[in-house]
């Protein structure tokens, strides 16, 4: 019978033990939402002061008519250089935000070159409303086939597709 509680001890001290030294599991205790929730009252107040101060006075369309008023020039063809620093300013007009982000997107629409995509992909996902739907109007000119695939296309209507080297095993 000593035998039978000797074990039966030794086993309730081992359960305790490893009950005691599992580690506890806390929810979202490394997460700090205070500051998130700032975050979001933050930004609650710009858009409901933007959406008070849209047209409701004459110095918003006044503020939006020298951003547009002096577009970019558009570089040549076959300009590389004036194309590089076109895309530098654009790159530093979207990184400045506002009204300057919205001129480079309609810049990137009226340009309608490959080399502005990257930045017209970035406009896609922008979170101002009217910065997406310039981009998604720049992009309109993109969708459909590429120039390469219509170029494929008309070369394979020109030559006759030969036949494979082994053509009497496809038979």
């Amino acid at each position: 019978m000593n035998q039978a509680l000797t074990g039966a001890a030794a086993a309730a001290v081992i359960v305790v033990l490893w009950l005691l030294g599992r580690p506890r599991t806390t929810i979202l205790r490394s997460t700090d939402t205070s500051a998130v929730a700032a975050l979001n009252r933050s930004q609650m107040t710009l858009v409901q002061t933007a959406g008070s101060g849209d047209g409701a006075g004459p110095g918003s369309s006044t503020a939006a008519a020298p951003a547009a008023a002096a577009p970019l020039p558009l570089p040549a063809a076959g300009d590389l250089r004036a194309r590089r620093r076109l895309l530098l300013q654009l790159e530093q007009q979207f990184q400045a935000g506002g009204p300057r982000r919205r001129q480079a997107m309609a810049t990137c629409g009226a340009w309608g070159h490959r080399a502005a995509l990257p930045l017209i992909q970035r406009g896609l996902r922008d979170g101002d409303p009217q910065v997406s739907q310039l981009a998604a109007q720049a992009m309109a000119r993109f969708r459909g086939r590429s120039s390469a695939a219509s170029a494929a296309a008309a070369s394979a209507a020109a030559q006759p597709l030969r036949l494979p080297r082994n053509v009497s095993r496809t038979r």
